[in-house]
């Protein structure tokens, strides 16, 4: 296997390095879950002298029980093994098994601990995956353990089990569990189990319906072991599994960040999704995925795959996805992409419903990565438990969006429920060359209100530097409203006239905003990973408003070598028939110069006309329309 070990020590040093750490306080009982796929991480070790307690909670978190339960130290050890050869490392993964065996036998008790059906799948896939590098699939003792599983994962099948992540992920694991034992029967059970979870949970656009980046990957990671299982065994896999997997991995390439990240959506962490892709591109013979898969083939899968699909992966031909900009209307979220470089701009707007109880408040939230680099961002989820922090991070105020009168139109409840939720509807989605559009609206504020407000939030995306982001607030009432925008915690911000400058390492970026705002700053809170929480810089903008208005924000990003100034002059706009001068509540237009480029000039109109409209060198009847130069696009009618 020497050809493994120089695989991963010349093209994925780093997760080597982690991994021996991983494998290497196994040895000694310490643990700790920090690998980057650990669903609830941690990064304070904890060990057992002798006896392990494998229902021990660590401090008010039960989380850490459960990613102790899910035993991927096991796979650590046997694949530090293979690597290295130490029976050490085999010795002691078998001996897990056995302890837990022998320690923690399924019972109903354990349900609530060890036994959830979604930790002990994982734990079963694990354990396999593990014995099979070993070779010692076929110990007598491994075995009984395997069919204790999936006699267990077999009973396990309800409502809540159709639609949530866990009963893909248990099925999977009664899948793999199966085929290992020859179970035909039950294998089929859990193919078509996985296949009709599939049909209610994928929506269209191939995103998991619980609008988390982090289970939609551990979903797809499941369809992906299936599919390597099948083809293990020579198994007939139902297509329409493989099918929704590619879905899965097109949605998921489709929403990556440039720096091959997914956003920090609801609760999720900020983790590279290449391996999962590579996987899937590898699994599922699927070129267009390569713009978001490493060059090489990622290490899970090197353990499996032998040194020939080793090489051949990394001799295929790569392409650039068909598509930049991706409209994922069935989910509500839109990405507008400069390109699939790097160093390119993305801006995420989403404009859906929250999905599960792992969803946040979050309607018309937008993440904006300019030149590669985070800008605004979203807050992460930092813990489960029922916390101050849970709560503060699942609000609104978390999210780059609007709060109306101090009170949030989806309304928290619980850590995994809310008593109100906002609707949105006229979600658009427009691309015209290297311009984009994105518009939607927010009815939180007209349902049961007394005094209502419809919100409309429109994105246009200029080129990788400019984003402007506009709201409409449709009111007859007096109101309060507070923008909230978090930028990176990566950087600093520094309040400037009617403007907030943000700077990090790479990247200079300011947020104009109008006249007439108030602006505070401040640290909020800022979870990147699960147990891991600090704050980033963080600015609200509020202003009082009687009747129906409007707000226009301009974010202007450079390279910090490559600095350009920004000047916006708000135009008059009027009739090009009537030359009457239109009011600000009828339409509103502005003239934005970046540097010595040719100026852009952008026409919004909130009320219909009967006329042409006039501003700057703009004449259009559009409802969003941007020009430049000899260039015009009207993205709304």
């Amino acid at each position: 296997m020497n050809y493994l070990k120089t695989h991963l020590e010349t093209h994925f040093p780093n997760y080597l390095k982690l991994l021996v750490e991983h494998a290497d306080r196994a040895l000694g009982q310490c643990f700790q879950f920090s690998m980057p796929w650990d669903m609830e991480s941690t990064w304070v070790s904890h060990s057992f002298e002798n006896t392990i307690d494998w229902d021990y909670q660590m401090a008010d978190d039960p989380e850490w029980t459960f990613m102790l339960s899910r035993s991927g130290f096991v796979l650590h050890l046997a694949q530090a093994w293979v690597i290295t050869q130490d029976s050490r490392y085999a010795e002691k993964a078998v001996w897990y098994i056995h302890d837990f065996l022998k320690q923690a036998p399924y019972s109903i008790e354990r349900e609530k601990t060890t036994w959830r059906s979604l930790d002990a799948s994982m734990r079963l896939m694990h354990w396999i995956d593990a014995m099979l590098l070993l070779k010692q699939e076929d110990s007598e003792q491994f075995l009984a353990g395997v069919r204790m599983h999936t006699d267990y994962l077999a009973t396990q099948d309800s409502e809540f089990l159709l639609f949530s992540n866990w009963g893909i992920i248990g099925n999977a694991g009664l899948f793999k569990g199966s085929l290992l034992l020859h179970d035909t029967k039950r294998a089929l059970l859990a193919q078509q189990r996985v296949a009709q979870s599939l049909s209610y949970q994928i929506l269209s656009d191939g995103m998991q319906w619980e609008q988390s980046p982090l289970y939609h990957a551990e979903v797809l990671s499941a369809l992906l072991s299936m599919i390597q299982t099948a083809k293990r065994y020579g198994w007939p896999l139902d297509s329409y599994i493989t099918d929704k997997a590619k879905d899965m991995a097109a949605f998921m390439l489709g929403s990556m960040k440039p720096n091959r990240h997914h956003f920090l959506q609801s609760d999720s962490d900020d983790t590279d999704i290449r391996d999962v892709l590579t996987r899937a591109s590898f699994l599922l013979e699927d070129l267009s995925l390569a713009v978001g898969c490493f060059a090489e083939l990622e290490p899970y899968s090197s353990f499996f795959a032998g040194k020939e699909a080793i090489e051949s992966f990394a001799r295929r031909t790569t392409q650039e996805p068909g598509f930049c900009s991706f409209a994922a209307m069935a989910s509500g979220n839109i990405y507008l992409r400069t390109g699939w470089t790097e160093q390119d701009s993305c801006c995420h707007f989403r404009c859906g419903q929250i999905g599960g109880g792992h969803g946040h408040a979050d309607l018309l939230h937008v993440d904006i990565v300019a030149h590669g680099h985070d800008v605004l961002v979203d807050s992460g989820r930092y813990t489960y438990c029922e916390k101050e922090e849970r709560k503060i991070l699942k609000q609104q105020a978390s999210h780059n969006t609007i709060v109306v009168d101090g009170k949030d139109a989806t309304v928290y409840e619980s850590t995994w429920t809310y008593a109100k939720r906002a609707l949105c509807s006229n979600r658009m989605f427009s691309s015209k060359g290297n311009w984009n559009y994105a518009q939607a609206n927010n009815l939180g504020y007209l349902m049961g209100a007394q005094h209502p407000v419809l919100i409309e939030r429109e994105i246009l995306q200029i080129d990788a530097s400019l984003v402007l982001i506009h709201d409409t607030l449709i009111t007859s009432s007096h109101h309060s409203f507070t923008w909230h925008f978090h930028f990176s915690d990566q950087g600093d911000i520094a309040k400037q006239t009617n403007a907030i400058h943000f700077s990090s390492p790479g990247i200079a970026s300011t947020l104009y905003f109008e006249p007439g705002m108030e602006a505070v700053s401040n640290r909020t809170l800022y979870a990147p990973h699960y147990n891991d929480l600090t704050t980033k810089p963080s600015v609200q903008l509020q202003r009082h408003a009687e009747g129906s208005n409007s707000a226009l924000f301009v974010l202007h990003s450079e390279p910090m070598d490559q600095p350009k100034s920004c000047t916006i002059v708000e135009l008059p706009v009027h009739g090009a028939r009537s030359n009457r001068l239109y009011s600000k509540q009828e339409a509103r237009a502005w003239r934005i110069q970046k540097g010595s480029d040719e100026p852009i000039e952008v026409l919004l109109r909130y009320q219909e006309t009967m006329e042409l409209l006039c501003a700057g060198s703009l004449k259009t009847y559009g409802r969003a329309c941007v020009h430049q130069g000899s260039r015009t696009e009207v993205f709304r009618f």
